[in-house]
């Protein structure tokens, strides 16, 4: 299929970066759209949880950040070429009491096969671990899509748990029926974070249960 050769073609030019394709028939979204393409972008160069610095943090989520929206664009004009309806759905939180935007990134990487939900709340993927930026567009096209992920494959692992500066990560393994608030307490996470808003003007990025995790390093082992 020549639309496939194409968006395979756009995302793994010039970084490393995995995607799959997302059955969204549970979302709010199904009536207008089929699928949706979900990108992981692999972080530009690593990050060690020793000597953690939140400003380098934040600057490679920002790139990060960059090379997924151009990757995305350029897919939304590909469909455009193609006559295929398309749409970027928002990142941002419709507000600061649930915390959630229209569409779930995570839930739809996870539908897509790319990966599980961390014991932190954060997409996890065999080949990158947790040290990944999420993209995603929705098409009204019928492409192949992948194998959701049913269960989390953290074990015993506790890695996140222990580097989380507030202590908010419950230490349970997530499943397809788990809430976000039985696996860490999001609320307060979003209020430690949100009070970086005086001193810098946005929120602090704090990446340490995610430079934490062990998965997709190169002293992971499988």
């Amino acid at each position: 299929m020549i639309i496939i050769d194409e968006i395979d073609e756009i995302i793994n030019q010039r970084s490393d970066a995995v995607w799959a394709v997302a059955d969204i028939s549970y979302s709010l979204f199904r009536d207008n759209f089929k699928t949706a393409i979900v990108i992981v972008q692999h972080y530009e160069y690593p990050l060690p949880i020793d000597g953690y610095d939140e400003e380098k943090f934040h600057r490679v989520l920002v790139r990060s950040k960059t090379d997924i929206e151009e990757k995305i664009n350029r897919i939304k004009q590909l469909a455009e070429r193609y006559g295929i309806k398309s749409f970027i759905p928002p990142t941002s939180q419709t507000d600061e009491t649930e915390l959630k935007a229209p569409f779930s990134f995570k839930y739809a990487a996870v539908q897509a096969g790319l990966g599980w939900i961390g014991k932190n709340g954060v997409l996890v993927t065999r080949k990158f671990g947790p040290r990944v930026r999420l993209g995603a567009i929705l098409m009204d096209y019928p492409l192949d899509c992948g194998n959701p992920v049913k269960k989390s494959f953290c074990g015993t692992c506790n890695a996140c748990v222990e580097a989380c500066p507030w202590k908010l990560i419950k230490g349970i393994n997530w499943t397809v029926s788990s809430k976000r608030d039985a696996l860490l307490d999001y609320q307060l996470c979003n209020k430690k974070r949100s009070e970086y808003l005086e001193i810098c003007g946005r929120k602090h990025e704090c990446g340490h249960c995610i430079l934490a995790c062990p998965r997709g390093t190169r002293e992971y082992k499988i």
